[in-house]
């Protein structure tokens, strides 16, 4: 690594430990020779000092042999420094000492990080720089700072709003959900990681954000004055007097929560529908707590990593008992798909739409010594009966086009309800 800067080395985040620094090396035990050395050394000093005058060669031989000694453990120095570097390393070196213009070396290691990401076949592997790792963790709270858009990335590498908060700067603009991100202030996002593109969009309260996105082979330029943004991931609506419609936009801090709250004022006595559209995920821990409102007992994901399987359950002796109807759709990904297909396997609702994205993959992020993040797929969710959701997605147990979901939402409820009457 250069002498003006190291890369950040890796440091994995293990619960309940952390690496052990190296032992001490152990005292070495002197042979009788090291210890008869400083007799030897000293006998030759008394000799030395005896023969300074009438022996100037023997003088010039010391002396020859002391330059030597330095000249070869100089040598070992720089052979194992070379060694210790890489070519990468040493590429970045020499771009930053011999460019014609100032380069930010900072700018290049990044861009190392992500060329090897890239070529890792990872899809979901994300580089997280020190202040794009703060907006990421805002937006999983209920407030932040920003313009109040929710970002996904296609298998293509296409950038696409996957979701815009209500009563957000965003919300208030031409910006629509499905729009494909072009550019950010200027700078060409097309390929780029998900992370460097939050980052290009961090905005303090007043600064004006140009987002230039894609629809329908039409190019649309929106100007955002950022905002405080309080996050809203759920809204219910009383349908009917006994019918409950939950909207749930994204899994964040306290969505589970929210979710108890209003069900607890509103009368669905008929049954609930929970719409999961346009949602693109979020905390998982989110998703299995909103599960467990609903279901008493039983595995609501699991996943498997190094031999070693970790099962998320539920646990709830008073569970919500009316009928359930889960509409998804296309754009419904990660922790939604993984909340629907918990519906669907333990049979505790029909889930209408159509096929989710299926993006079920486990992401583990890795600190890196200067704070930043690596976050990389470490294994793949399964299902409670264990399928598998990525690149496959949760297929409903009813195909519905947008235009009908509504109305039959509602037969379907009926159904669920005149079925468990009988029963």
């Amino acid at each position: 690594m250069s002498d003006k800067k190291k890369s950040p080395a890796t440091k994995r985040d293990v619960i309940g430990g952390r690496a052990r620094k190296s032992e001490s090396a152990p005292s070495k035990t002197r042979t009788s020779s090291e210890v008869n050395a400083p007799i030897v050394v000293d006998t030759f000093s008394r000799i030395e000092s005896r023969q300074k005058i009438s022996n100037p060669d023997l003088l010039r031989k010391a002396l020859l042999a002391i330059l030597i000694t330095s000249l070869v453990f100089a040598i070992g120095i720089q052979v194992g420094e070379s060694r210790n570097s890489s070519s990468v390393d040493e590429a970045i070196r020499s771009v930053v000492e011999s460019s014609a213009k100032e380069i930010d070396r900072d700018v290049l290691e990044r861009a190392a990080i992500e060329g090897v990401l890239k070529a890792s076949g990872d899809e979901w592997a994300n580089y997280f720089p020190r202040e794009a790792l703060e907006i990421f963790e805002a937006q999983s709270s209920n407030s932040f700072t920003g313009i109040g858009i929710y970002l996904s990335k296609s298998r293509g590498g296409v950038i696409r709003i996957s979701s815009i908060q209500e009563g957000s700067p965003a919300a208030k603009s031409d910006l629509a959900i499905g729009d494909e991100l072009l550019e950010v202030n200027g700078t060409q996002v097309t390929g780029a990681s998900l992370a460097s593109t939050i980052a290009l969009i961090r905005a303090d309260i007043g600064d004006r954000v140009d987002l230039l996105v894609a629809r329908a082979e039409k190019k649309i330029l929106a100007t955002i004055k950022a905002g405080k943004v309080q996050a809203k991931s759920v809204e219910l609506t009383q349908v009917t007097s006994s019918v409950a419609l939950l909207e749930i936009a994204s899994f964040i801090s306290g969505t589970a929560i929210e979710v108890s709250r209003v069900l607890k004022s509103a009368n669905y006595a008929s049954g609930v529908i929970i719409d999961l559209r346009n949602n693109s995920g979020g905390l998982l821990q989110e998703a299995v707590d909103v599960a467990e409102l609903f279901i008493r007992n039983g595995i609501i994901v699991s996943y498997k990593v190094n031999e070693s399987e970790k099962v998320f359950r539920a646990t709830n002796s008073n569970p919500i008992k009316v009928p359930v109807v889960v509409i998804i759709n296309r754009n419904t990904a990660s922790s939604a798909e993984i909340l629907a297909g918990a519906f669907q396997d333990r049979n505790r609702g029909v889930v209408i739409g159509e096929r989710s994205y299926g993006k079920g993959s486990v992401q583990e992020l890795i600190s890196l010594d200067d704070g930043s993040k690596l976050e990389l797929t470490v294994a793949l969710f399964l299902t409670p009966s264990g399928r598998i959701i990525e690149e496959v997605g949760i297929t409903p147990d009813l195909a519905v086009a947008a235009a009908e979901i509504g109305l039959k939402s509602l037969q379907v409820l009926g159904g669920l309800a005149s079925f468990i009457s009988k029963e």
